[in-house]
């Protein structure tokens, strides 16, 4: 059973992309990573790791919540 990211988390990336009034793609394209990555990420079917959502976070010119450490 693979964790899920936080619903916060997905929350959060979708309403940065939309605010920043980015398509899924032109995220991908931004951060270099496929469209199905950002897809995943925010249906919560896969979890950035930290690295990543700094990424996002510089990208996005927002904080993220980041997953809790195990």
């Amino acid at each position: 059973n693979l964790p899920k990211t936080s619903y916060e988390l997905k929350k959060t990336i979708q309403q940065a992309r939309c605010a920043k009034k980015m398509t899924q793609k032109e995220l991908a394209t931004k951060v270099n990573v496929p469209v199905k990555t950002i897809i995943e990420y925010e249906n919560g079917k896969a979890i950035p790791n930290n690295t990543f959502i700094a990424k996002l976070e510089r990208t996005l010119n927002v904080k993220l919540p980041r997953p809790k450490k195990k």
